[in-house]
Formats: structure tokens, C-alpha cells, sequence
């Protein structure tokens, strides 16, 4: 080759390299996915290539982050040094894996990972909360973790929690005035509102309160009296209307609207109306329609009626977390940690992190293909949740907010079921074919218990179930050998069903009653106390925190006392249906929403309020 071509070549190089060089410039300017691709398409075979390659990956998983990406990304370009540069670009999205994780391990991953990272002083504060169990609800250390902690997710409601402890020490009161104002057109007026007063007086009387019958709100001041119950009520005729897509004849109408307030506080306690109808022809001059036919069931009965006394000695109305709505009604909903899994009747679930409850974060959700399947209950263990109900049961996979259908065991497998606990090597179902074992890794099934079982619960190694007769306690492979570890009868006419366990203890609901249990000593459960529902009316579900028993059904979350017997406090709820525990918090369910109350001050030591 001549001198002349060897420079013109060397000459064209030298030309090209320039031209790549200002091209790959003008790429690392821009860099974006199209401008990296532009450049690999134009010079796919320079010193620049191997990089832009790996800056051309970088940039999508920039624009996309996920764990997946990350990983495959450090493992395709190990070489590359781009290491550094992308991780800010994905530590959100190993926070928040480690928050769908829920526990202190999680975010001690994540710190090491991203130990200066922007989200680290909030992981430190989550996992030292984490580690100490909320710290069980001990005022003096929730407002050290507050302080020591600002950027937490749990530090706002260990704030609120200390807040609400103060209040309860302020607010407390043991007398509460009366005021009954019954429409002077209402028939028998008189007769109202003496069956108000002596059920109000007897409702306080329950909780260890005295009431005194003041002619008006004002009056309770000059009476010395921190709290008013207000009962207000009317009769009136009501034309033909179009109600709730249905049309409603003409009617007499009972309204009244019950208004428990402290003075001085802008929000009640509690405020609730209740409403009875009647045909026109059951007007009497001198009786009220709430004394008619009909009404001792609907109205005054003490399970199922409407008409109901709030009770409660403090500000209670502090501890209430506003409700977060759902497009459709939820029927279930299970606590792991700070994670709730909110279950609809369809089969899709929602799972929210209740670190601050006043502000509920939606981590991931399970939407379930659509068919007529109904599911009514949800049991979370570790990444897998089982949904299950009168079709059967569903395995679903969690990855971090991503879900997968694992396993099902149609209804032709199982029958109907009411409740499924997790166990070392898969799942026990309560169904009405009986007490079943199903397979984590296969779709086996083995019945344990061949009878009708009611109600499911786990306490540690043991499960604990009804049959609608006895109380049972056992191990799976007590179970599995035919045999049980104890019985405690509770009668056929108590007629167990549900059965909820919270550490050692165990409530048990009945058709009026509730009944709670001490575990303690597996082999000889003993029987605390006993709520019947003429005090509590219907309870749908229950919880134990800090061994004080709570309540819910539509009376909302009442507070039992110590003693397990008598109820002496309330919290007015939107959510009724179904309860949980959340650490120091009670998690509800009902309707369209999801609502927690701060059990803080109903279970920690509060100085008694001077007597008035």
C-alpha cells in the first residue's frame, strides 16, 4: 500500500472518530433512550459502543425503575461502573418494597443497601419502631421515638398517640347531663321521654357514671357538668316518596338523634339518628308510633334494635382516624404488622401500610379475574394470602405490590369455608365438610375433623375452633393423629361461630353473646367473662388489645372494662363489620371503608380524673 492511501486512510479514521466523538457528545447531553439509539444505530462499532450500550439500559431502567431491572441491569454490565450512578434512580423502589415487607428486617435490607440514601433516615426510623413492637404503646417512649424520629412514617401517630393519652387525662368526666327534648306534637310524649331517660340512666349506670336531668344544654355548666347527652325526637307524616329506588307509602316517621358532647369540644363524642316508620294507620292520638306493633323488635330490642344509648367517659372521638373510602363494599380485613389486607366480596384485595392510619398508603392490590365466585375472608403469612368464602379457597403470591394466583381448592374440593389459618406445611380450612389440611405444593386435601366447623383461629403452634357446641384446642399433628389437646363446652345455646384469637386469649361470638377465653394454658382453657347482648347488642366481630376486650357491630367500637363484663366506653365508627389489631391500633372494616382507631389511651395507665 502506497504512502499516500495509508494517510488517507488513517485520515478517514481520524475523520470518523471525530464525527463519533462529537456524536457520542451530543448523546451523553441528551441522555436519553432515543438519543443512545440514534448513536449505536450510527456508529454501532466504536470505543463509545460498549458504554452507550450500557447508558442506552441505564436509561430505561431509569425511566422505569423496579428491582428486576436493577438486578439484570449490575448483572449484564458489571463492568460498566454505572453502579452508583443508578442506584438513587431505584432506591424508591426498595423502600417501598421494604415498606409492602412491613418489617424491621425489610428496612434493615433496604439500609443496607442505601445507607445515605434520601430515604435512610426515614428506614432507620421505621425499623427502630419496628424492632420495638411500637414500642406497646408506652406514652414516654412514643414521644421519644417522635422526636428522635421526625421523618418516620410512624412518628405522626406516635404523636397523635401521646396527644390522645393527654386528652383522656383532661377530658375524663363521671357525670353527664340530660337533655331530652321530645316534639310537643309527638303523641304520648311524656311516656317518651321517660323510657329515653331511664334508658340513658341505666346505660351510664353500666359504665359507673351518674346522670343528672338538666332542662337544657346551657344548663350544665352552671351544673358543673363537662359532658351533655342530648336526646331530641319527632313524629311527622310523611307523603309517598321515591327512596333508595323503591317507592315508600305514606307513613308516620320517628326520628331521633342521639348527640353526646363535651363542653367545650368542637366534635361530639358521638352523634347518631335513628329512624322508625309506620303506616298511617298505625297513628294514635296518644301513643307514639315507637309503642305501636312492631316496634319492641325493630326499635327497643336489646340485640337488634335501632334505637341504643352511647357511652363513654372521655373525649373519645380523639382516637377515631378519618375512614378511607372504597369504591365497593369491603367484607374482610387482615393485620400483618402495619400492612392491612382489605378483602372485597369479588376476590380482589387491597393491601395498605397504616404506618400514619390518619393517611393510609395503598402498597399493591390483587385483582381477581372476573366470575360469580364469592369470598368472604383473608389470611396473610409471610408472601402468600389465602381469600376464601362460599367458593372455596385461593392462594395468592405476593411481590411487593405485585400478586400472583398460586393455588385454588374449588368448592367441589372443600366445600363452603369460614375461615383458613396458615401452618408449617400449608393450610388449615375450617369448611362444613369439616376440618381440612390443604397442600402448600399440591392441590391434596385430608380432613382431620369429618364434621360441620363454625369458626377458626390460631394461637401460636395451636389451632382453636368450634363446632358450634364446644371450644376446641389442638396441634395439626394432634389433629392429624385424631386427636385434641382440650375441649371447653360452651352449649348449644350460645351457639358459637365465629372465633377470633389475639396472643393467649380468645373471644368467641355466639348468636347474643360473646364469651372471652384465657389461653394460656392450652391444655385447660378457662373462661374470663361472658358479654351478653343485652348490654353490647349485636357484636359482628372482636379484639384484644393489651388484654382489654373491644367490640364492634352497629353500636360502632365499644371498650369493655377490665373485668371483661360491662362496656364503658364507645368510639362512633363508619366502619362496623369486621376487626383487627395493628399493633396499638384497631383496624375496621364496613360498607365502602377502611378505619383505625388508636386503642393507645383505652390501654395504657391514665391517672384517674378528680371526682365532681
Amino acid at each position: 500500500m502506497s504512502t499516500r492511501i495509508v494517510l488517507l486512510v488513517l485520515a478517514l479514521i481520524t475523520a470518523l472518530g471525530g464525527c463519533a466523538s462529537s456524536a457520542w457528545r451530543e448523546a451523553r447531553d441528551a441522555d436519553t433512550i432515543s438519543a443512545y439509539h440514534r448513536f449505536l444505530r450510527e456508529y454501532p462499532d466504536t470505543s463509545f459502543s460498549e458504554e452507550a450500550r450500557a447508558r442506552l439500559e441505564l436509561a430505561r431502567v431509569r425511566k422505569n425503575p423496579s428491582r428486576e431491572s436493577f438486578e439484570k441491569f449490575l448483572e449484564k454490565f458489571a463492568n460498566a461502573g454505572l453502579e452508583a450512578e443508578l442506584r438513587p434512580h431505584v432506591e424508591e423502589v426498595y423502600f417501598e418494597y421494604a415498606r409492602a415487607l412491613g418489617t424491621a428486617e425489610a428496612y434493615q435490607e433496604f439500609l443496607t443497601e442505601f445507607p445515605a440514601g434520601r430515604f435512610a433516615a426515614r428506614a432507620e426510623g421505621n425499623a427502630a419502631y419496628l424492632s420495638e413492637r411500637g414500642y406497646r404503646g408506652a406514652v414516654d417512649a412514643l414521644a421519644d421515638f417522635a422526636e428522635r424520629f421526625p421523618e418516620s412514617d410512624f412518628a405522626a401517630e406516635a404523636g397523635r398517640s401521646v396527644a390522645a393519652v393527654n386528652q383522656r387525662k383532661r377530658s375524663g368526666f363521671r357525670r353527664v347531663g340530660l337533655v331530652i327534648e321530645v316534639a310537643p306534637s309527638t303523641p304520648g310524649g311524656d311516656r317518651v321521654a321517660r323510657v329515653f331517660r331511664d334508658r340513658a340512666v341505666a346505660a351510664y349506670a353500666r359504665a359507673g357514671l351518674r346522670v343528672a336531668t338538666l332542662p337544657d344544654a346551657a344548663a350544665a355548666k352552671g351544673a358543673g357538668l363537662d359532658a351533655v347527652l342530648r336526646i331530641e325526637h319527632t313524629e311527622k307524616q310523611q307523603a309517598t316518596q321515591l327512596k333508595g329506588g323503591q317507592v315508600t307509602e305514606p307513613s308516620i316517621v320517628a326520628m331521633t338523634t342521639v348527640t353526646l358532647q363535651r363542653t367545650g369540644d368542637d366534635a361530639p363524642i358521638w352523634s347518631d339518628a335513628f329512624e322508625y316508620r309506620a303506616p298511617l294507620s298505625a297513628q294514635r292520638n296518644d301513643v307514639s308510633i315507637l309503642f305501636g306493633p312492631g316496634s319492641q323488635a325493630s326499635y327497643w330490642a336489646e340485640l337488634d334494635g335501632q334505637f341504643f344509648v352511647p357511652v363513654a367517659r372521655w373525649s373519645t372521638q380523639v382516637t377515631s382516624r378519618e375512614p378511607q373510602g372504597f369504591a365497593k363494599p369491603a367484607v374482610a380485613v387482615e393485620v400483618v404488622g402495619n400492612r392491612a389486607f382489605v378483602l372485597f366480596g369479588d376476590g380482589d384485595f387491597q393491601l395498605f401500610d397504616l404506618g400514619d392510619p390518619a393517611r393510609p398508603v395503598k402498597l399493591g392490590e390483587h385483582r381477581r379475574k372476573r366470575d360469580l365466585a364469592s369470598f368472604e375472608g383473608v389470611t396473610a403469612r409471610g408472601a402468600r394470602v389465602a381469600i376464601y368464602g362460599a367458593d372455596g379457597v385461593e392462594v395468592v403470591r405476593l411481590d411487593g405490590g405485585q400478586t400472583r394466583r398460586e393455588a385454588s381448592f374449588p368448592r367441589g374440593n372443600v366445600g363452603s369455608v369460614v375461615g383458613v389459618e396458615a401452618v408449617a406445611d400449608g393450610w388449615i380450612a375450617a369448611t362444613n365438610r369439616g376440618l381440612l389440611k390443604l397442600g402448600n405444593e399440591s392441590l391434596a386435601v385430608q380432613n382431620l375433623v369429618p364434621r360441620p366447623i363454625l369458626g377458626l383461629a390460631r394461637s401460636g403452634d395451636r389451632l382453636v375452633f368450634t363446632d358450634g357446641t364446644s371450644l376446641f384446642v389442638a396441634t395439626s399433628d394432634l389433629l392429624a393423629s385424631g386427636r385434641v389437646e382440650s375441649e371447653l363446652r360452651l352449649g348449644r345455646g350460645f351457639h358459637p361461630k365465629r372465633v377470633r384469637v389475639f396472643g393467649q386469649s380468645a373471644v368467641v361470638l355466639g348468636d347474643r353473646d360473646a364469651v372471652w377465653v384465657d389461653l394460656r394454658r392450652p391444655g385447660r382453657p378457662r373462661l374470663l367473662s361472658r358479654i351478653g347482648g343485652n348490654e353490647s347488642g349485636r357484636v359482628l366481630d372482636a379484639a384484644v388489645l393489651n388484654q382489654r376486650l373491644f367490640l364492634l357491630g352497629p353500636r360502632g367500637l365499644q371498650v369493655v372494662d377490665r373485668s371483661g363484663e360491662r362496656i364503658v366506653d364507645s368510639v362512633d365508627v363508619a366502619a362496623r363489620e369486621r376487626l383487627d389489631v395493628s399493633g396499638r391500633h384497631l383496624v375496621m372494616i364496613g360498607e365502602k371503608a377502611l378505619q383505625v382507631v388508636d386503642g393507645t389511651a383505652f390501654v395504657s395507665p391514665v391517672p384517674a380524673s378528680p371526682r365532681r
